[in-house]
């Protein structure tokens, strides 16, 4: 079922013509001439994402935005404006949209706005996702503790202080490596915690002397070490009972297992770890994109167009990465996105050979992903694809060289005009050397024979693969 796309702009014209390339990826395009009508249809339900213009007559959109923002469970936004003051886009994004597009970048604002409405409905989906794996893990871990209380993984305790002994029950012994039987008829505390870890007796003895000092129930996170090594977290909560003259006489309570529980809570502290290092590598490597396409385009124009486009290709190699839960990427999908990309769907004009199961870690992903979108932009700039005779044979194998996998790849252009060397360096001959060659100890060479742009690469598959 094709997903539903309101246009909200009174150039109807427009949105005829947006409404056609839209419909090329399967979405259902529905106009509305002002805020009023789209408000309308939004309310009535099954718009899965609007597109909304600024310059609205008698309002802006940021008022309609506004309004929708406003309604329960509303649609992904994405707002369009004609005007490159980028405060319009600044506020648009405080308000609530999604993103935004400006009309006629470099005459590819259908496609930027398709783009954005994917990348839109994509990050409502994992939105939606998210709310109902929190909403099944709560229900889980309602289950989990009834469970877990029904099948008697709560263990019970009274440790009476005046004869030192711990009465407690199987499952509390069981825990704590103390016989059943013993347990039921009192063993020395001494017996419960000689398989504590010991680096978590100094916080114990601290809580148990807060209690005894008149600081309420007891309570306490721990670890016991397990016969075979293994670790169990336990969480000890109790009660101290004094006598008629406020001496302490007892300390009653229950110990639950919440192994699970920290494990979870460090996979969660790895994965937040694991995500700022991403964000930090993505940052450092979109500066780098900026600084380098600032550097080398003659104009401002010609280098948004640039920054624009080497984006784009970071933006599908994450996308990429995403599918594979960024722990690798197909490098034929890597090479055959490119292809779709600087051929816009022409049969011929890439001709790819290679084994599937060749896939590369997230660092060489991203790097291979912009140096194929050099390429692919230089082929059809200047090379085999500025033609159309021409055309580009990518190929690629795994070799065995002294019992170590490496990964053999080259890029040869064919049947475009002749081609002489560079008369300066740009980014993506810097881009090569220093990603793939520095980087992944690729051994890489680009050439330029007349017949056509070649570069061959040659690597461990070992160091690409790395995540």
């Amino acid at each position: 079922m094709a997903l539903r796309i309101l246009y909200i702009d009174d150039d109807s014209g427009l949105v005829r013509l947006v409404g056609r390339a839209l419909r090329a990826r399967d979405y259902a395009v529905e106009h509305a001439p002002d805020g009023a009508v789209g408000l309308a249809r939004i309310a009535e339900g099954g718009i899965d994402a609007v597109a909304l213009d600024h310059h609205l007559p008698g309002e802006t959109g940021l008022e309609i935005l506004g309004r929708i923002r406003a309604l329960p469970a509303p649609p992904p936004v994405i707002y369009v404006t004609g005007s490159e003051d980028l405060r319009i886009a600044v506020a648009a994004l405080k308000a609530g949209a999604a993103d935004y597009v400006l009309k006629d970048v470099a005459g590819h604002f259908r496609e930027l706005l398709a783009e954005a409405i994917q990348a839109a409905l994509a990050q409502e989906r994992l939105r939606r996702e998210k709310a109902e794996a929190e909403e099944r893990l709560a229900a889980s871990q309602a289950r989990l503790g009834l469970a877990l209380g029904a099948a008697g993984m709560i263990g019970t305790w009274d440790w009476d202080l005046a004869a030192d002994l711990v009465y407690a029950d199987a499952n509390f012994a069981r825990i704590y490596a103390v016989d059943p039987e013993r347990a039921a008829r009192g063993a020395p505390i001494a017996e419960f915690i000689r398989s504590f870890h010991p680096d978590d007796m100094p916080a114990f003895r601290a809580a148990l002397d807060a209690t005894f000092a008149g600081a309420g129930e007891f309570s306490a996170e721990y670890r016991i070490v397990q016969q075979d090594g293994s670790v169990r977290w336990i969480l000890a909560r109790g009660r101290l009972v004094r006598d008629e003259a406020g001496a302490p006489t007892r300390l009653a309570g229950a110990s639950v297992d919440i192994t699970d529980r920290k494990l979870a809570e460090e996979r969660q502290r790895l994965l937040m770890q694991e995500l700022a290092h991403r964000v930090k590598n993505t940052l450092t490597l979109v500066q780098a994109i900026c600084l380098q396409t600032l550097r080398g385009e003659a104009s401002l124009a010609e280098a948004r167009d640039a920054v624009t486009a080497r984006l784009m290709a970071l933006a599908q190699a994450h996308d990429l990465l995403l599918q594979g839960s960024w722990t690798e990427a197909s490098l034929r999908t890597l090479v055959e996105g490119a292809a779709r990309l600087h051929t816009h769907g022409e049969a011929g004009r890439f001709r790819i050979a290679g084994p599937d199961a060749v896939t590369l870690g997230p660092r060489s992903a991203l790097s291979m992903a912009l140096v194929l979108h050099e390429l692919g932009t230089n082929a059809a700039k200047y090379g085999a694809l500025s033609t159309p005779a021409g055309h580009v044979t990518v190929s690629w194998e795994q070799a065995d060289v002294a019992g170590e996998a490496r990964l053999r790849f080259r890029w040869q252009e064919a049947g475009g005009p002749p081609v002489a060397p560079p008369r300066r360096r740009g980014f993506g001959s810097r881009l090569i050397e220093r990603s793939l060659a520095d980087g992944f100890g690729a051994a890489v060479h680009l050439a330029y024979p007349a017949a056509g742009v070649t570069l061959t690469l040659e690597a461990p598959l070992a160091v690409l693969r790395e995540s």
